[in-house]
């Protein structure tokens, strides 16, 4: 329960506002979705709870919903430090749900619902190191315009639709390869790296497949299979990009084994893209690097590992012809008619509406992190919050062994 502190701009002294005020004791939001997940042209409902001795004569209750992005860091050029941000709005209405802004009435303890249309099209929710798309409802207890009570904004998640069936890229396969040869060496290390498919959802194995073909004379140690987060911010005068290591696997290579598949598995991570959003923007890729055994020092000054890097497509709604969710009791018409949830496909076979929340996950260059310039202005504390995205289940047929 969100206790409410006082907001009061100057101490008030009429004895029947502060009897009132000690009768108060909290205010609280409660969703009628538990998992407090939308989508887009949707209606959030829930209602809120007041506990005070009474009786109250008050304006009434007034609840606050807003969705917006803010991107906010700081960049050092030149010996000085700026600050760059940039914000967009989605969201904003503020509405009584009980009395009104005119008038005094009596309002006593008890549960007062509420309902908020969502517009259409809206940007998913998203939090990440130097910017977030975030929606947040407030209630307020309004005695009187100086004596108010109010909630801490309460977060809740907006999920979208990316169907990878309607990207003509999910579905190509993926064959990359690439030689190096390596200093005081006359023949090359080569790499080929193949996926089945470009496209996959959170829950999903992503199976890759190694073919290394040694010919030079130095030995390679290990392979690392690294699947990244790519999230660009856009500030008024400047963006910022910054990688997130989501999944890293170190695969160990034998001299007598040419051939890896290692199974790279994709946590509750928001979609590629931010649809609706222009400034914040996420990619994903997977990167494979071979490294090979250099023992000479002047070599090892100049040595660089082979890498190989490929764009990955995260969807919401997985490939129809690839690899289908497993099957499971729940009512689809159940689902269909929810206001968490999106719609579902019917040609796809019942699915589990199981959601995972996501994080932030620890940067690929951490020592090239600034700290995070201020986070623009907010209706009360900011707590840290993490959406929650569909997570689907398979039935691991495609999934591949690695050392992870």
């Amino acid at each position: 329960m969100h206790n409410a502190e006082e907001s009061v701009s100057e101490p008030v002294s009429t004895d029947s506002v502060l009897s009132e005020s000690a009768a108060f004791k909290s205010i609280d939001i409660v969703f009628d979705n538990t998992e407090k997940v939308y989508c887009s042209g949707k209606t959030v409902t829930g209602r809120v709870v007041l506990n005070h001795d009474g009786p109250i004569n008050a304006n009434g209750i007034k609840i606050k919903c807003k969705g917006e992005a803010q991107v906010y860091f700081t960049d050092r050029s030149a010996g000085i430090r700026r600050k760059f941000s940039s914000d967009e709005t989605y969201l904003q209405e503020e509405v009584y749900i009980y009395g009104n802004c005119s008038e005094e009435k009596m309002v006593p303890s008890g549960s007062y619902p509420f309902s908020i249309a969502l517009p259409e099209k809206l940007p998913c929710s998203f939090e990440g190191l130097y910017g977030r798309v975030r929606y947040s409802i407030i209630a307020t207890f309004v005695i009187t315009s100086e004596l108010k009570f109010s909630t801490n904004p309460i977060p809740f998640t907006i999920v979208s639709t990316v169907d990878l069936n309607s990207d003509s890229l999910a579905p190509l396969p993926i064959s990359e390869s690439m030689s190096k040869t390596f200093m005081g060496q006359s023949e090359p290390l080569t790499v080929a790296v193949s996926l089945p498919v470009r496209g996959f959802v959170p829950g999903q194995t992503i199976p890759v497949k190694i073919d290394v073909q040694n010919d030079s004379s130095l030995d390679v140690r290990k392979l690392r299979i690294i699947f990244k987060k790519v999230v660009t911010y856009h500030a008024t005068e400047k963006s910022r990009k910054h990688k997130e290591v989501i999944v890293e696997i170190q695969q160990p290579v034998s001299k007598n084994t040419e051939l890896y598949e290692v199974g790279v598995d994709v946590p509750s991570v928001p979609p590629t893209g931010m649809t609706g959003c222009k400034i914040i923007n996420v990619m994903y890729t997977l990167k494979v690097e071979a490294f090979a055994d250099i023992n000479e020092w002047y070599y090892k000054v100049f040595h660089k590992n082979l890498k190989i890097r490929m764009p990955i497509v995260i969807g919401t709604i997985p490939l129809k012809n690839y690899e289908n969710p497993e099957n499971t009791d729940f009512d689809i018409k159940e689902e269909k008619s929810s206001n968490a949830y999106e719609n579902v496909d019917l040609s796809l076979p019942p699915l589990s509406l199981r959601y995972e929340e996501t994080k932030i996950y620890r940067s690929s260059k951490p020592n090239k992190d600034d700290p995070t310039g201020e986070e623009g202005e907010s209706d009360g504390k900011v707590e840290p919050y993490f959406p929650m995205y569909r997570v689907y289940k398979f039935d691991g047929t495609k999934k591949r062994g690695g050392t992870s």
